[in-house]
């Protein structure tokens, strides 16, 4: 699971700042999340399918 530091971190995964982005096991970052001292980032994947298509408006062409 990829998460984002969200304080300043020291542990089994190194020492990480606030806004640093690491991998770490299902189990640690359900745990650091559920602590608040984390939070999950989405997989590029589940980005691109929750991205809804994106219009772009025209202008008017005079007649």
């Amino acid at each position: 699971m990829k998460v984002r530091a969200l304080a300043s971190l020291s542990g089994p995964m190194g020492r990480k700042v606030l806004g640093d982005e690491f991998l770490v096991s299902a189990d640690q970052g359900r745990e650091l999340v559920a602590r608040g001292l984390a939070q999950e980032v989405p997989a590029a994947a589940d980005l691109a399918d929750a991205a809804d298509p994106v219009e772009i408006p025209t202008k008017p062409r005079k007649s």
